[in-house]
């Protein structure tokens, strides 16, 4: 389901070695995970930009936990390590990360081989638009010289579509952030079991209805994200803090992220401020012939006619 992801970036360490100071995070281009999606690092340098302006370095977790609720109720989330920096290189994108001692033990033991990031992706173009971290993971997606773990999706907003959407995964007895190809499986097992012929309609749904269900969900969700990003970036375009050739970049991250959008105006000067000035190189000086309405002459005579000031002209 389109939305917020986790992606993964596979970068084996060397083996025995120590935790490396810089690690790749992306490849350049597009790129393919072992589950089949492909995602798309489009933009290095906004994603750069985005990180620069945040201030805050980015953690790096054990297996996701950071972007797990679950595990977050189980106590506090370890890090294994801070991404203090960032940079376009070779490769693709790379971070300068500052690794725990209990992160550098476990890697140079090769307890761990697999670094993942943790990114926003637009549901339409695939182009990463955020990092949001990394985890230290047993199983790669990408197919990388790099560190990763296979994508779980991530709640989306709460609309009155979506609520209805949770409701039907909790009488499946699903979890929340179940597919929609699980919905449909657990819904066909049940009808299934209590005979396809003739479903209990107090129980049951048609499986027509689940799926005009899911996809009236999913265009409420992109319409309305799509939506409030236009307003959001058409004003911060207006106001300066974007240029137009930061238009599609922005409304891709607003899209995906809106805190994050907002994040990034707030923290941000309006650089591009001065190009919206009105110049007033266009305009004509006070004492310019073409303000003169006219001669004395031309004047007089028009009072003698009775017409307005301006009527007749030298």
């Amino acid at each position: 389901m389109p939305g917020l992801s986790l992606g993964i970036c596979d970068r084996a360490l060397a083996p025995g070695g120590d935790a490396p100071e810089w690690v790749q995070l992306f490849p350049e281009g597009r790129m393919t995970g072992r589950d089949g999606r492909e995602f798309d690092l489009a933009d290095p340098a906004a994603l750069v930009l985005a990180f620069q302006s945040s201030g805050v370095d980015l953690p790096i977790d054990y297996e996701h936990q950071n972007d797990r609720p679950e595990a977050k109720l189980n106590g506090p989330v370890p890090a294994a390590g801070w991404i203090k920096e960032l940079k376009i290189a070779a490769g693709g994108l790379w971070g300068r990360v500052d690794w725990t001692a209990t992160a550098r033990e476990l890697i140079g033991n090769r307890e761990y081989r697999y670094l993942s990031p943790s990114f926003l992706f637009h549901p339409k173009t695939k182009a990463i638009v955020r990092l949001k971290g990394a985890g230290l993971v047993h199983n790669p997606n990408l197919h990388l010289a790099a560190l990763a773990s296979q994508e779980d999706a991530m709640p989306p907003e709460t609309t009155p579509a979506a609520a209805r959407y949770a409701r039907l995964a909790e009488a499946l007895k699903l979890g929340p952030d179940a597919t929609e190809e699980e919905m449909l499986a657990a819904l066909a097992e049940l009808l299934k079991a209590k005979g396809a012929d003739a479903p209990d309609p107090a129980r049951f749904v048609p499986v027509e209805t689940v799926q005009a269900m899911l996809a009236e969900r999913n265009l409420t969700l992109a319409t309305a994200s799509e939506g409030r990003a236009t307003e959001k970036v058409a004003d911060a375009l207006r106001r300066g803090y974007i240029s137009p050739a930061m238009k599609g970049w922005a409304t891709a991250l607003c899209m995906n992220d809106e805190a994050s959008f907002d994040s990034f105006v707030a923290s941000t000067v309006p650089a591009f401020a001065h190009l919206l000035k009105p110049s007033h190189m266009g305009a004509l000086p006070p004492s310019s012939p073409a303000t003169r309405t006219g001669s004395e002459m031309a004047e007089a005579v028009c009072a003698q006619l009775g017409l307005p000031p301006g009527t007749l002209k030298d």
